[in-house]
């Protein structure tokens, strides 16, 4: 029996200057939590995503950390596929926040996200859900995962390797 192993990738900071303007696919937010800022001297809302810039290097960041109010709060814990565009919004006490803008729907943008979802292979493509067809909302709702079944009628499922299951089988295997 094999399985097909994902090296770790991704972690750290997602630094909105470096990616002003860009179109950029958050294919999993897997969690949003209050994180101290030491700067700020208070505590600030933190999401732990999975992001591809799709104006940049088109590679999926994994368990990256958005720490920017106006990005952080246009996702929700478990929201796949939400597609905006990073920009600059005035806030009502006057100063230039980072935020997740709505991208254009009537433009290439969400078939741009769809053909990045198409390249990617099979390995890839588990850590980024296909997103049905349709659009985001301008409103930021996520795009809803395709429902559909991991195997068809006699076909086994693909393991994931993940899975604390299969890494609880495959320690004990070891052992043996």
């Amino acid at each position: 029996m094999s399985f097909t192993f994902s090296q770790p990738t991704g972690g750290g900071f997602f630094k909105p200057v470096e990616h002003d303007g860009h179109l950029v696919l958050i294919t999993n937010c897997h969690k949003i939590e209050d994180r101290y800022d030491h700067f700020k001297a208070r505590d600030v809302p933190a999401a732990t995503v999975d992001v591809v810039d799709l104006d940049g290097d088109q590679k999926l960041r994994e368990g990256v950390l958005m720490t920017h109010g106006g990005l952080v709060n246009r996702l929700s814990p478990g929201a796949h596929m939400v597609l905006g565009r990073i920009g600059k919004a005035t806030t009502s006490s006057g100063f230039e926040a980072w935020v997740l803008a709505p991208f254009d729907e009537q433009g290439a943008d969400a078939r741009r996200a769809q053909e990045w979802l198409d390249s990617q292979t099979p390995d890839q493509a588990s850590a980024a859900p296909r997103a049905e067809s349709g659009t985001a909302s301008s409103t930021q709702e996520p795009v809803r995962q395709r429902a559909s079944s991991t195997a068809t009628a006699g076909t086994p499922a693909m393991a994931d390797p993940n899975d604390p299951a299969v890494q609880a089988l495959l320690a004990s295997l070891q052992q043996k």
